[in-house]
């Protein structure tokens, strides 16, 4: 196969991170690659690429490094997929353009607009159609060259069609269409049943010119014949209702009949993957335990324990992916012999990543690569591949907070609290590494406390991030925990946003009885204390801002308004003087003390909803972020003068909603936090008097 390099887009030669590629004007460091939706490995084995909030990123698998950056106009890329011959790449993105590119050049060779594949696309082998699967679980067939819907696949008349499809893949010679469709149980706020027609997983085979159903069974996790002639998958144990359905049997199809061939029921648990032989004469599945199948006799021709996710080589040499319990490691077994051939660390794309640079191993096209950066050897002979592992952060909000002038911390995606070391723009430290954090803040003496997530016990935890090992406190919370939390400043309370408009404030010294705001009545989209931690503003979707005091245990007042308008973001002034609420078509400045309307920043058409605030350390000036609205590219981050209500400056870069803002304790940088999955810094010192 011909070395495909992808076009070398937007790259910065001496930043080899790409922290600092397509920067918009005023930025100087990008922390984040973007919120990733979709990995894919070339065919050649050498390159991948991830589809992520800001584009289309490359990565070099030899060396695990960026190499290239494409499509950064609007970011928010879903999904991504190579053509059979390596030439191109297809990707989606949210606005519901999907686009075909020359992988040498980038340029876009073919754009079809109007059609989603939020879920899923695929390449046909033969270049000529794309399939795609959209969020209400609709899959599509796409002529390439005409742009146009060639059929809609058929799942039957269901009333209720989520994003559900969990697999979609063309045979390999192109003829159909295969998909696995969930269509799970959905449930009313009283634990009713709201699709009563659900079949739970279900695996479609299809014509892909007419929609029409060939194959239609129980089951998921497919598989197909290297010769397009048979499809494999996890299988409903037909002995069981579909209240007690366990999939831990295989089904084997002729998809040129239609017929099934073959039903084997050795396992015991859920079937996780099944892989055919190059050959095709033999089957291996897996629920824990890996079980070949000989497919000419029908009879179980080996098991093998304690072995997960098989596949075979070209040679026909059946190997594993194992995953050891509380490691960050894969391991691949020969399975026949029994013997560990090498070990990867866990990283960027999951599970289903790893296995396809695993098979790439296998098959030896990169190995000289890897044998370069084998960094360490287990038992004298096991290389260790290192994984890409790429900082990402939890959607929506990274919640960037500054530690100092020079040190910025973020929430991470999964455990701990990412922080950046921002003069050397790369990853300093991660903390609280053990925990699922929900929330942290930075108080003025320089303590961080962070809480934990909750989960089913309900049980919260507050930490004191210098010491770990123990929480300062640990307490019920008989809520649901919605995302909006917000720590005082002086670190004695911890307030959060119910759906229902209560408001739970807990005394950190005294969390057993917590205080119970009630006036809203409907969910809380943002709080924020004063200064001196004794009044809350919180505003909701009940179209109301509300200022508490918390001492008293009680309501001071509604916050003026000409007309109800939900308040999506607040903030104080660090004098305490001023409250700044966010609505969709205007920044409101209220008087703290007089509870008056001081001022209102009307805000341009084209962007107008305002969720992130943030005053500047003087409080001169305040900075405000939007949300996307259709038509955007790039959404607005405001400076504005406070006392004149002008809009100072402007700048233009994340590809959707501005979370959060915060201001360094100096005033010159400015951290902004996007539902893209980055933080932006921006250099605001030539605009504002610090």
């Amino acid at each position: 196969m011909q070395d495909r390099r992808p076009a070398p887009l937007n790259v910065v030669p001496e930043d080899a991170t790409g922290t600092t590629w397509a920067l918009p004007e005023g930025a100087i460091a990008r922390f984040g690659k973007g919120d990733i939706s979709d990995v894919k490995l070339s065919l050649d084995g050498t390159y991948f690429a991830v589809a992520t909030g800001v584009g289309l990123w490359w990565y070099d698998v030899s060396s695990m490094s960026p190499i290239s950056l494409w499509k950064t106009e609007r970011g928010l890329i879903s999904s991504v997929d190579f053509s059979h011959d390596g030439k191109w790449i297809v990707i989606s993105n949210w606005d519901q353009v999907i686009k075909v590119l020359d992988v040498q050049t980038g340029e876009c060779v073919y754009q079809i607009e109007g059609q989603s594949a939020f879920a899923h696309i695929a390449f046909s082998s033969n270049g000529k159609w794309i399939a795609t699967a959209d969020m209400s679980g609709i899959v599509k067939v796409l002529d390439v060259q005409r742009g146009v819907c060639l059929a809609q696949m058929d799942r039957g008349i269901h009333e209720w069609q989520p994003n559900d499809i969990s697999q979609l893949e063309f045979l390999p010679d192109g003829r159909l269409l295969a998909a696995t469709a969930q269509n799970p149980k959905i449930y009313s706020p009283d634990d009713q049943v709201l699709n009563p027609d659900t079949e739970g997983y279900q695996t479609y085979v299809w014509h892909p010119e007419t929609g029409e159903v060939v194959v239609k069974f129980a089951g998921r996790n497919f598989a197909f014949s290297s010769d397009s002639r048979l499809l494999a998958g996890a299988a409903a144990d037909e002995t069981l209702n579909d209240a007690n359905r366990i999939d831990r049997c295989v089904s084997v199809w002729d998809v040129t009949t239609g017929k099934r061939i073959a039903h084997f029921t050795g396992h015991s648990d859920w079937v996780d993957a099944v892989a055919f032989s190059r050959c095709g004469q033999f089957l291996a599945s897996s629920d824990g335990t890996l079980r070949e199948w000989d497919l000419e006799t029908g009879a179980q021709r080996a098991v093998y324990p304690d072995f997960d996710d098989p596949f075979y080589s070209k040679e026909g040499t059946l190997y594993t992916l194992v995953f050891p319990h509380d490691t960050d490691t894969t391991e691949i077994w020969n399975v026949e012999n029994r013997e560990k051939m090498f070990e990867m660390s866990y990283g960027i794309g999951g599970a289903e990543f790893t296995k396809s640079l695993a098979i790439a191993y296998t098959q030896r096209q990169f190995q000289e690569s890897t044998e370069k950066r084998s960094s360490e050897q287990v038992d004298g002979n096991i290389p260790v591949y290192a994984m890409l592992r790429e900082p990402r952060f939890p959607l929506p909000d990274p919640q960037a907070i500054w530690v100092d002038d020079q040190t910025l911390a973020s929430k991470s995606l999964g455990r701990g609290i990412i922080v950046w070391d921002v003069s050397r723009k790369r990853v300093r430290e991660t903390l609280m590494e053990d925990e699922f954090i929900h929330s942290f803040t930075v108080l003025p003496s320089g303590k961080m406390l962070a809480s934990s997530a909750v989960f089913l016990d309900d049980t919260a935890k507050v930490w004191d991030v210098d010491y770990p090992d123990t929480p300062i406190v640990e307490f019920r919370a008989n809520i649901w925990w919605e995302r909006q939390e917000v720590f005082s400043p002086t670190g004695g309370y911890l307030a959060v946003g119910s759906n229902d408009g209560s408001v739970y404030v807990w005394n950190l010294d005294h969390p057993e009885h917590p205080i119970v705001l009630t006036g809203h009545t409907d969910y809380i989209y943002a709080l924020a204390f004063s200064p001196d931690g004794k009044r809350l503003v919180t505003g909701s979707d009940d179209k109301t801002a509300r200022l508490w005091d918390i001492e008293a245990d009680q309501e001071i007042s509604t916050l003026p308004m000409d007309e109800p308008r939900i308040p999506i973001g607040v903030a104080f002034s660090p004098c305490g003087k001023i409250i700044a609420g966010g609505m969709d078509d205007e920044i409101r400045l209220w008087c703290a003390d007089q509870l008056t309307t001081l001022r209102i920043m009307s805000q341009p058409e084209n962007s107008r909803r305002t969720y992130a605030l943030a005053f500047s350390p003087c409080g001169e000036y305040l900075a405000s972020g939007t949300w996307w609205q259709r038509g955007m590219e790039k959404m607005a981050i405001r400076l504005w003068d406070v006392a004149t209500g002008e809009n100072i400056h402007t700048f233009w870069g994340h590809n959707s909603d501005v979370q959060s803002l915060a201001f360094s304790p100096d005033g010159t940088l400015l951290a902004s936090s996007s539902f893209e999955g980055t933080i932006l810094l921006w250099d605001v010192k030539s605009f504002i008097d610090s």
